[in-house]
């Protein structure tokens, strides 16, 4: 018994600290208008929680600016270029780098596709003779076309030979052996029978009503430089990057091209690159040199589940000078598609973030919601009857008075 009376005693005790004091039901009075508060009340309790839970799920981006301290390594830059008017045998890609570094004619990591005038897919190119060549040049050509083709074949060095039995089987070949030796080939090579047949070879190329997809990765230093779409073949020759094209070359290199889409790094959300879905179409026989300006931003995107995308945005600006001017006068440029690039010194760091930091955060936000609207509509609800028991009394005073 006298530990029961101990529990009670306890309990008494306890009672005292509650702040949720009852009241009996016959002495609560229900009103209309403590109903439609009420009403109003959980209405609203539920509109905010369910904005209260979408803002806890909703991802935000954070961007911050950083000086780029990193400026080593390698930039990957991804292109799908059309170019309608030229055919994929002419269609040669180049890069150069501030360090001196050039890439000839990449094909390793790119793909080309080639198309007719309707853009569709071909298997099988029309050859047919076009440009200025006389008929004793092309019989000249033929002849030194069967001549590759036989088996065996050797050809010559015309005297700039390293070893006995050198063979120069391409015009390339018996360039580099006269570069090796400081010699220079006269007229063009002209007379080398190597590179008339070369001659052909490219204006056969060159003639077919075709155009090129151009579509594949490109990996370069870290530092500023270039990679162009440019007529005739390149080489380096005293540390000069060179262009050895044909006259007809530089005529027919209609630049007209499709940008679907040009990017330094991998995508991310939000992610948008300025060149895609760039057309440039020449028409009237117009041709000449386009250049794109490229500034390139190196940036970091931390995604919500810890993984980070190395990346790049760039801004781009583009310059289009013609090879003949309006007045009819060659302005020295050789045409083709030049993309300069170079690295901003800033790094972006987008960050994926929740607004809030944790569950009990959103439990937080969410207890004050709904016993904040339940008290303010409390005090508003005590002001109306208040004010209406003190009119009615009024009223009553004033009937018996």
């Amino acid at each position: 018994l006298s530990t029961q009376s101990t529990w009670a005693g306890l309990f008494a005790s306890l009672s005292a600290f509650d702040v949720f004091p009852k009241t009996l039901d016959e002495f609560k009075e229900r009103t209309f208008s403590g109903a439609t508060l009420s009403v109003i009340s959980i209405i609203c309790v539920i509109i905010l929680t369910v904005s209260e839970f979408n803002y806890f799920r909703k991802v935000v981006r954070v961007d911050e600016l950083y000086v780029d301290t990193n400026p080593e390594g390698t930039l990957e830059i991804f292109l799908n270029i059309t170019f309608p008017n030229i055919a994929c045998d002419v269609l040669q890609l180049d890069t150069m780098d501030g360090f001196g570094e050039a890439q000839a004619n990449v094909e390793h990591s790119v793909h080309k596709v080639r198309l007719d005038r309707s853009g569709n897919r071909i298997a099988v190119r029309k050859e047919t003779r076009i440009g200025s060549e006389t008929d004793e040049e092309v019989e000249q050509a033929s002849k030194a076309v069967v001549a590759a083709k036989a088996e065996g074949y050797c050809g010559s060095c015309y005297g700039a030979e390293e070893v006995v039995g050198q063979c120069c089987n391409t015009c390339d070949e018996v360039r580099s052996a006269y570069r090796k030796k400081g010699w220079t080939l006269r007229a063009g090579g002209a007379n080398v029978e190597q590179c008339v047949r070369d001659k052909l070879e490219r204006q056969l190329k060159a003639s077919t009503e075709e155009g090129c997809n151009v579509d594949g990765t490109l990996k370069v230093s870290k530092v500023q430089g270039n990679f162009h779409f440019a007529p005739g073949r390149s080489f380096q020759h005293a540390g000069t990057h060179v262009h050895d094209f044909l006259p007809f070359e530089l005529e027919n290199f209609n630049v007209s091209h499709v940008i679907h889409k040009l990017s330094f790094g991998s995508d991310y959300p939000g992610l948008q690159n300025p060149l895609d879905g760039r057309s440039k179409i020449l028409t009237g026989g117009t041709n000449g040199l386009y250049q794109y300006f490229v500034k390139v931003v190196p940036t970091f995107y931390d995604r919500l589940d810890g993984v980070r995308i190395h990346s790049n945005q760039f801004s781009a600006t583009e310059h289009f000078r013609k090879r003949i001017s309006e007045e009819g006068v060659p302005a020295n440029v050789v045409p083709g598609v030049f993309f300069i690039y170079d690295l901003s010194p800033i790094m972006v760091h987008i960050t994926q973030r929740r607004p809030h930091h944790s569950t009990l955060h959103f439990v937080t936000n969410l207890c004050s919601i709904i016993g904040g609207i339940f008290t303010v509509a409390g005090i508003i609800d005590r002001f109306f009857y208040s004010s209406w028991r003190n009119l009615q009394l009024k009223m009553q005073m004033g009937k018996a008075g």
